[in-house]
């Protein structure tokens, strides 16, 4: 018996299969980069201005929303914690990624004056983080280096 024979079905079952596959496909796999025009902030509506401190959430629904700090896109996982899929954070050093929080170190250290005011910043790993405080000449003892797993709990 050939898929023909299943009379209407057959015929929406051959129309509906390649749309479901293009909508599926929409749903970004990864980071997303910011664009170039004003992109505002989910949380607290500011334009992001220095991305350097830039988040990004994914939800379940596939919605990519942006943040203009480490500290508006943790607000938003503790209010919307069921809709959140992923996290990306924006790192601070070396060359311009995006890093899943989960694998991210963050970084406190009133030096950094993020948008917020909680002064937190994202690195690839915790070597990478000590590496820029050493670099920059920061003393040990200003800063403190944490999982992202320690501040939504």
């Amino acid at each position: 018996m050939s898929c023909l024979q299943f009379g209407s079905f057959g015929k929406w079952a051959g129309l509906l299969f390649p749309v479901l596959i293009l909508v599926q496909g929409c749903e970004p796999r990864g980071p997303v980069e910011l664009s170039s025009g004003a992109v505002e902030c989910a949380q607290c509506h500011m334009t992001i201005v220095d991305p350097r401190f830039a988040a990004q959430v994914h939800t379940d629904k596939g919605r990519v929303v942006f943040f203009d700090s480490i500290e508006c896109a943790l607000r938003f996982v503790g209010q919307n914690r069921t809709r959140v899929r992923t996290v990306y954070l924006r790192s601070f050093g070396g060359p311009p990624r995006w890093i899943e929080a989960s694998e991210a170190r963050i970084a406190r250290w009133a030096g950094f004056r993020s948008p917020m005011g909680g002064n937190l910043a994202a690195f690839e790993s915790e070597l990478e983080a000590r590496q820029w405080f050493e670099s920059n000449q920061v003393a040990p003892q200003a800063f403190e280096i944490r999982q992202w797993a320690d501040f939504v709990g």
